[in-house]
């Protein structure tokens, strides 16, 4: 039980460490070829906005095969903090009410 808590709080972390990296590569390439798109993103990383648009994977709309390349691996990771979190949420819950030992 204690293994599969720490497994999906490293999942999370793996998602938040390359969600970080990939962010402003991300907005960078949206400010320089596609300033109408940025606004779709949102000021920081750990904005709603821009978490979400990265869970929908929203880049994909746009025909720019730099784009797509480089926020690929911003929504893997968008998915990864999501079900990492989750998963380590519901398994720290389960510990905490007994209902696994």
């Amino acid at each position: 039980m204690l293994f599969l808590l720490l497994l999906a709080l490293g999942f999370a972390i793996f998602g938040l460490t390359a969600y970080v990296m990939s962010w402003p590569l991300v907005a960078t390439q949206l400010r320089d070829r596609h300033p109408q798109h940025r606004p779709l993103m949102g000021a920081t990383p750990f904005s709603p906005r821009a978490f979400g648009w990265f869970l929908r994977f929203a880049w994909r709309t746009s025909a720019d095969q730099n784009l797509r390349f480089l926020a690929l691996p911003g929504s893997i990771a968008a998915w990864a903090i999501a079900i990492g979190s989750t998963c380590a949420a519901i398994l720290l819950l389960l510990r905490i009410t007994g209902v696994v030992v």
